[in-house]
């Protein structure tokens, strides 16, 4: 059995779950920012954004990377089942949400990545355990987003959505048992 880096990131930085399982992993860094401040060096690495509220906040490349990442999935997705003007709304809180956590989740990857080399393993065991927590609780208020957009959306988007969900959380399923086949 191959043991897992335990500092690699598990599903993909930052929206795990519910974004690989539709694929989306997915316009509005700055409205994002407003919500999750990451704490960065004051060197070239780093971007001020402007907020929609007027507030500045700094981000990485590696966060302005996931956001835009996250985006390009979420545009994906939008467009493949039709979200109409009535639907905005909806679509706006769970975009929100989603970009939220793909923050959250960099910004611990980042924060963790800095004292790792220092770490004994019961500390990196448990820095591993805080972001799991941390990407769990996303999870949950990116599920209680995704289910006032699904309630919103006609029968028609919702069967599409289905289906891509599905296909997604299948072939990530079938990506998982070959790995516990080869294990």
């Amino acid at each position: 059995m191959r043991l897992r880096n335990p500092s690699a990131p598990t599903l993909a930085p930052a929206l795990a779950a519910l974004i690989l399982a539709a694929g989306i992993a997915t316009s509005g860094i700055a409205t994002a920012a407003t919500t999750t401040t990451a704490t960065a060096k004051a060197d070239k690495t780093t971007t001020a954004t402007k907020s929609t509220t007027g507030t500045t906040t700094t981000m990485t490349p590696a966060q302005k990377a996931m956001i835009a990442h996250v985006d390009a999935n979420l545009a994906k997705l939008k467009k493949s089942i039709g979200i109409t003007t009535a639907e905005e709304s909806s679509w706006h809180g769970f975009t929100q949400v989603s970009r939220t956590n793909a923050l959250n989740l960099a910004t611990l990857y980042q924060q963790r990545s800095k004292t790792l080399s220092t770490m004994n393993a019961v500390q990196n065991m448990e820095s591993y355990a805080a972001i799991a927590a941390k990407n769990a609780d996303d999870m949950n208020a990116l599920s209680a987003a995704f289910q006032t957009l699904y309630a919103k959306l006609t029968p028609a988007q919702q069967k599409k959505i289905d289906t891509v969900f599905r296909a997604r959380a299948e072939a990530m399923t079938a990506k998982h048992l070959k790995k516990l086949k080869h294990s």
